[in-house]
C-alpha cells in the first residue's frame, strides 16, 4: 500500500477513550472514518452523528460483511478483545486494539498468530509512551544524561469521587482483578520501556475502603530487571488523579509529573556550597520552564497528544511498510506480566 491510497477505518465501541482516537485520526492525511460500531444503538448513533460517520452498527459481523474498511480500531472493554480482534484479523484487516490486549497470554498468542497468518498488522494503544514529555524522558536515559538507570517508580491514582471508581455497573469491576486490571497496563508497559524484562518479586493489595465492588482499592508492585527495580504504586483512595513515573540514575533522577507534562531533572551538586546553589538554581529555572510549557500545552490540548502520535505512526507503518510503534513482543511482554500480576491481586 502506497503512502497516497485512503485507508478507511472502523471503530469498534464509543466510550470514553474513542473520542480520543477520532479526535487524533481527524488530524491524520489519508484516512476516512467510514463507521462505528457498540451494541448500545444509542451511544452509536450518538458518536456517529457527533463526528459525521456516515454509518453505525451495533452488530460487528454485519459491519464487517457490509462496509469496505482497511482498519479495525477496538475500544472496547478487555474481556471483549481477544473474540473482537480474532474476527476482525480473520477478515483480513489491521487491527488497532486499546490496551490490555488481552488478559491473559494464550489470548494474546491467538491474537499474534492469526494476525502473522493473514499477514496484517496488530498494534496495542500504549499510548503514554507517545506523550512528548515521557518521549523526552527516555530519550534523556538512552543518551546518557542521567549515568546508568538504576530503577524507576510509577505512581498511579483515580480520585476516589470518580465516576469510574462509584459506579459498581462500570465494567471495570468485572476484570479479574478489578479497577486495576484497567490501571495496570499504563506503568507496566512504561516500566518495560525503561527496564526491558522485568519479573514480578512482590505484589500486596489490600482493600481499605467500603465499596462492595471493588476487590481491592490499593496495589503495590515490585518488579525486578536485569538493569534496575522498577516499583508500581496504584490507588483509587486519594483526591487526585496522578501519574508521576520517578526515574533514577547515577548522575541524576528525573521527576516526570504525565498529566501535568512537566519533567524536573534533579543531578548530584558538586562539592561546595556555591555549586550546590547554582545546581538548585539551574534546576529552578528547568522546572519554572517546563511548567509555562505545560500550561501552554493544556490550553493547546497536548497534554495528551500520545494518542495522536501513536495512531499516527500505526497508520504510517501500513502505508509505508514500516515497523510498528508498539511491536507485537512489546505487546505481548505487557500481557505476561499484567496476568501474573492480576492473578495474584
Amino acid at each position: 500500500m502506497t503512502a497516497k491510497e485512503l485507508l478507511r477505518i472502523a471503530i469498534v465501541g464509543c466510550g470514553g477513550a474513542t473520542e480520543w482516537h477520532i479526535a487524533s485520526m481527524r488530524k491524520i492525511k489519508d484516512v476516512e472514518l467510514v463507521a462505528v460500531c457498540d451494541m448500545n444503538e444509542g451511544l452509536a448513533r450518538r458518536m456517529a452523528s457527533k463526528f459525521n460517520i456516515s454509518s453505525y452498527y451495533t452488530d460487528f459481523s454485519r459491519l464487517l460483511l457490509e462496509e469496505k474498511v482497511d482498519v479495525v480500531d477496538i475500544c472496547t472493554p478487555p474481556q471483549t478483545h481477544a473474540t473482537l480482534v480474532i474476527q476482525a484479523l480473520e477478515a483480513g484487516h489491521h487491527v488497532l486494539v486499546e490496551k490490555p490486549m488481552a488478559l491473559n497470554l494464550s489470548d494474546a498468542d491467538r491474537m499474534i498468530k492469526v494476525a502473522k497468518m493473514k499477514g496484517v498488522r496488530l498494534c496495542v494503544v500504549h499510548h503514554e509512551l507517545f506523550l512528548s514529555v515521557v518521549m523526552r524522558a527516555k530519550s534523556m536515559v538512552e543518551k546518557g544524561l542521567i549515568g546508568e538507570l538504576v530503577g524507576i517508580s510509577i505512581t498511579d491514582s483515580i480520585p476516589r469521587n470518580s465516576e469510574l471508581v462509584l459506579n459498581r455497573e462500570h465494567w471495570c469491576h468485572r476484570l479479574p482483578s478489578g479497577i486495576f486490571g484497567e490501571m495496570l497496563p499504563h506503568p507496566i508497559y512504561l516500566a518495560t520501556a525503561f527496564l526491558g524484562t522485568l519479573e514480578p518479586v512482590a505484589i500486596h493489595s489490600q482493600k481499605l475502603g467500603r465499596h462492595d465492588w471493588m476487590v481491592a482499592d490499593e496495589l503495590r508492585v515490585i518488579l525486578r530487571g536485569k538493569n534496575g527495580l522498577a516499583t508500581i504504586a496504584e490507588s483509587v483512595n486519594w483526591s487526585k488523579d496522578i501519574m508521576l513515573l520517578d526515574i533514577f540514575g547515577t548522575k541524576a533522577s528525573l521527576h516526570v509529573d504525565i498529566w501535568g507534562a512537566v519533567m524536573t531533572r534533579y543531578a548530584v551538586a558538586n562539592d561546595g556550597l556555591l555549586s550546590k546553589g547554582l545546581e538548585n538554581l539551574a534546576q529552578g529555572f528547568q522546572q519554572l520552564a517546563g511548567t509555562t510549557s505545560t500550561t501552554l500545552s493544556v490550553i493547546l490540548g497536548r497534554y495528551r497528544s500520545g494518542h495522536y502520535t501513536l495512531i499516527k505512526r500505526f497508520i504510517e507503518s501500513i502505508q509505508n511498510n514500516t515497523e510498528l510503534p508498539v511491536t507485537i513482543d512489546e505487546s505481548r511482554e505487557v500481557v505476561r506480566l499484567y496476568e501474573a500480576i492480576t492473578s495474584q491481586i
